[in-house]
């Protein structure tokens, strides 16, 4: 679970159904073949959850690929990684522009992982809410004989006090009265990210966190999100 860079692992969880019922998605929108099992420690390059809105409003959730492929792009391997997009930069960048303006999702997720001194923290929303994660999707394939795939990335920003302890990003969160907005196709997103960050610092400042066990090799399940104590002082330098 070592890595520097935000966000590069969170927990699924989660229950599909639920996710749909707190996120307004209709059961018959919900691709439930798509998605990915339950999982404690997803990682990039691997299958996570997406919801989307069409031009009707309609809302979807379906399995997507947890790196941003552009459309335009010849190859699903890029030589940068696409699995975060800064907020700050992220209408501007050729890679995500076009996601930015009209291609925007929420990435649900349980919680998420964050190091300290190699020392994994574990993220979560008071209730274990999930998490609406700020994100953005592209649909790619590798030829026009192909099929398409929906790839995508999580959004962040500079992290809030508290959690900026444990380090510097964290997920750009969505508050309830914006998801609307934000997932709304025909709005251009590059006007409303400051907003969804200056309100959604609420959500941020209220997120739980503590110190949990570093897992074994491909280990899964409950225990990576449980706390531990540790007698060790935590370096704030």
């Amino acid at each position: 679970m070592k890595g520097t860079n935000m966000c590069r692992r969170f927990s699924l969880d989660l229950d599909w159904n639920a996710v749909g019922r707190e996120f307004e998605v209709d059961s018959d929108q919900i691709d439930t073949p798509s998605l990915p099992a339950r999982t404690f420690r997803v990682e990039p390059h691997q299958q996570i959850g997406v919801i989307a809105a069409d031009h009707a409003g309609e809302r979807h959730l379906r399995g997507g690929y947890w790196s941003l492929v552009p459309s335009w792009n010849s190859s699903a391997k890029l030589d940068y990684p696409t699995y975060n997009a800064r907020m700050e930069s992220a209408a501007q960048k050729p890679t995500f522009r076009d996601s930015a303006r009209h291609c925007r999702a929420i990435i649900p997720a349980a919680g998420y992982f964050e190091f300290k001194n190699n020392r994994p923290f574990y993220f979560h929303a008071p209730g274990n809410l999930p998490l609406a994660m700020a994100g953005l999707y592209s649909w790619w394939r590798p030829s026009t004989t192909s099929s398409w795939v929906l790839t995508a990335t999580v959004m962040t920003c500079a992290a809030i006090d508290g959690p900026r302890k444990i380090h510097d990003r964290m997920p750009l969160l969505v508050p309830t009265d914006l998801r609307k907005q934000w997932l709304d196709p025909d709005i251009d997103g590059s006007g409303i990210i400051l907003e969804i960050h200056n309100k959604g610092r609420v959500v941020s400042e209220n997120l739980e966190y503590y110190e949990v066990a570093e897992p074994k090799a491909d280990e899964d399940g409950p225990q990576c999100i449980h706390p531990i104590k540790n007698n060790a002082p935590l370096s704030l330098f």
